[in-house]
């Protein structure tokens, strides 16, 4: 319980930095277009991307269609909504990064549901969005392609930005080798789509390299490699730099609201703390998610010491069971709040 508890915990500080700052581009800094893990920022750009998609483009439903199926939703996955895939105002799927960003929000569960119920999740929540558009095969198409191009970059030898193969410094060839790989795969395997997948992450990884070589480089002098670096950082793109700026106060935040709660403390506390590195906008906005938080583990803390009760009257486990199920639902009414606290009695080791 104690493990799930800190699980939730920065997956909940994850989504108090998102609704602090409204989320950053975090994908650039993941290196070598590895799929999220369930604790990567890329969740939050997720929905940040999805939920700021391109006025350009026509989005496939009402906005509220996304969370009409938040109950069906794994239980990390509890108080947000899936992004939402946009179209090119004529019923197709847009190429647009927003599309990758849907799919990574639901590869945050991939170590909390099986690969079939993922795929499952994932093809529901397309036929909510797209169901009865062209869009919908194209989205089902492109998920396909991107299981694919994970399962074939796992197969590639792992090469870390921060490690070298001898042990003694960077090898900076190998890294060029694995980026020139992923490169290759993403355009085999993703053909048209890998540009939008991966064309700004790649472009960064490049440049990173190129800045560990300068860097690494004895024969130039400090101020050669600064006037170098400099040259490298006023040739990216505006919306890079634009990007970098995000996952600078993305990181603010997180940092500010991890150091925050790790001191504990009330929320008037709390809330000055955040004021000071990110703004009484940001702080009320985290206050007012952490007050929803608490009076919902204090509800969960009410219902289970009646469900306790029900426990201890050694009652058959049919009879049992439906009795914690009525209890549950006069507790949580809303669906997506019964299957969060059915995922906190499951990790405590309570049977249903």
């Amino acid at each position: 319980m104690r493990r799930l508890d800190r699980q939730r915990g920065s997956a909940r500080s994850q989504w108090l930095a998102f609704v602090a700052v409204g989320a950053v581009s975090a994908g650039a800094a993941l290196w070598l277009n590895r799929p999220p893990s369930a604790h990567d920022a890329s969740a939050l750009h997720a929905v940040n991307a999805a939920s700021s998609a391109q006025p350009a483009l026509a989005l496939s439903k009402d906005p509220a269609a996304g969370t009409s199926m938040a109950g069906a939703l794994p239980a990390s996955l509890d108080g947000s909504s899936p992004p939402h895939l946009p179209t090119d105002g004529h019923g197709h799927l847009a190429r647009t990064r927003a599309v990758r960003d849907f799919f990574d929000y639901f590869l945050t569960t991939q170590n909390e549901i099986s690969a079939t119920m993922l795929d499952a999740l994932v093809h529901r929540q397309i036929a909510a969005q797209l169901d009865g558009t062209p869009a919908a095969d194209e989205a089902v198409s492109v998920w396909q392609r991107y299981n694919a191009y994970r399962a074939a970059l796992d197969q590639l030898p792992q090469t870390s930005p921060t490690q070298s193969q001898s042990g003694a410094k960077l090898d900076l060839d190998a890294l060029q080798l694995s980026l020139d790989q992923r490169d290759a795969l993403g355009v085999r395997l993703m053909g048209e789509w890998n540009a939008p997948f991966f064309g700004a992450d790649s472009q960064q990884q490049h440049t990173d390299l190129a800045r560990l070589r300068i860097a690494s480089d004895s024969s130039l002098s400090d101020a050669q490699k600064a006037a170098r670096l400099a040259a490298l950082d006023a040739a990216l793109p505006p919306e890079t730099r634009a990007a970098h700026e995000r996952a600078r106060q993305q990181q603010a935040a997180l940092d500010a609201i991890g150091q925050a709660q790790k001191q504990g403390g009330s929320l008037d506390t709390m809330r000055a703390q955040i004021t000071q590195t990110l703004g009484p906008e940001a702080a009320q906005r985290v206050v007012q998610m952490q007050q929803a938080d608490d009076a919902w583990q204090a509800r969960y803390a009410d219902y289970a010491s009646q469900r306790t009760q029900i426990d201890k009257q050694d009652l058959p486990p049919q009879q049992r069971d439906a009795q914690i199920a009525q209890l549950r639902q006069q507790f949580f009414t809303n669906p997506s709040d019964a299957m969060r606290a059915a995922s906190l009695d499951r990790g405590s080791g309570l049977a249903n």
